[in-house]
């Protein structure tokens, strides 16, 4: 079944796309907008549709202006409060004594604790701490709680294949979910997106396991890893295929696997991977042909 917040997600990056290929009206039947309603909780008889903004029209020398067509689903604050991101020093030594030393920091953290259910623990990143490529993506879902791994279920197949596609392998990539927590969801959908005072409270976090394993490239998957790293929130249309500065390491923003799940066209996997091969340079990976001309048209 799929979800209905990931089902809106893509509707929306779908109509931010269509708008910045200048499509100004989409015709919707009174079936659609029924069903569309039920997916926000709405009555079939409440609430009138949103109308999409202006396109933006100009765009800075030194960095892309943003600005969002369509307006993202608003996280619903927490029912507790969050407390002020954590502000701590790794002690020295090699990459794996510092990961360790984190896990610890974390599995101690009064915060964190407080958002674990069950016989969660707190999800860090897996993968090669040799990592050129380190790819964020967004806050854990139960699914990956519950399998204690980043990228589970179909969005990491997808993540999985494209790696593949790009020959990243395991030696050559860390992948990270931008929390260390699952946010509570107050839906009977079982999702919400995080609150930017989550984001802040787990980046800290994030940041550390970056800054051990010192990659050639950041990969920010979504909006809402482009969110937590860079502290704005574009659109990820927007923001794609562009270079950011974290910290001195170049930051990339390209849309997440799972836009790909309700996206599956070439067109679509193609500005996908253009991303990507972007990311192999910067990386100092070798392309070949046949991977510049995936997803072209024959």
């Amino acid at each position: 079944m799929i979800d209905p917040v990931e089902a809106l997600d893509a509707l929306l990056e779908e109509l931010k796309r269509q708008k910045a290929e200048g499509v100004r009206r989409v015709s919707v039947s009174d079936a659609s907008l029924v069903a569309l309603k039920a997916l926000v909780g709405q009555p079939a008889s409440a609430a009138p549709v949103a109308s999409v903004a202006p396109a933006a029209t100009s765009v800075a020398s030194a960095r892309p202006t943003f600005q969002a067509a369509v307006a993202r689903p608003v996280a619903v604050a927490p029912a507790v409060v969050i407390a002020d991101p954590p502000v701590f020093t790794l002690p020295a030594g090699t990459k794996s004594e510092r990961m360790q030393a984190l896990a610890q920091l974390i599995d101690a953290c009064p915060e964190t604790k407080k958002h674990l259910i069950d016989k969660h623990r707190p999800l860090l990143g897996h993968g090669s701490l040799d990592a050129k490529v380190v790819l964020v993506g967004e806050a854990p879902t139960l699914e990956e709680m519950e399998f204690g791994k980043a990228f589970a279920g179909a969005a990491g197949e997808i993540l999985q294949k494209i790696l593949a596609a790009a020959v990243l392998t395991s030696a050559e990539c860390y992948l990270l979910p931008s929390m260390v927590w699952r946010p509570e969801a107050p839906t009977v959908y079982g999702k919400r997106p995080p609150t930017a005072r989550e984001l802040a409270f787990n980046l800290p976090y994030l940041r550390a396991q970056i800054d051990i394993i010192q990659p050639k490239v950041v990969v920010a998957l979504g909006a809402q890893a482009f969110q937590s790293l860079h502290g704005i929130n574009p659109s990820i249309t927007d923001a794609r295929g562009h270079w950011f500065d974290l910290g001195g390491v170049p930051l990339m923003a390209t849309y997440h696997p799972n836009y790909l799940l309700h996206n599956s066209s070439n067109t679509v996997k193609r500005v996908f991977w253009e991303d990507f091969l972007l990311v192999l340079e910067k990386a100092g990976l070798p392309i070949s042909e046949k991977q510049r001309g995936f997803f072209t048209a024959k």
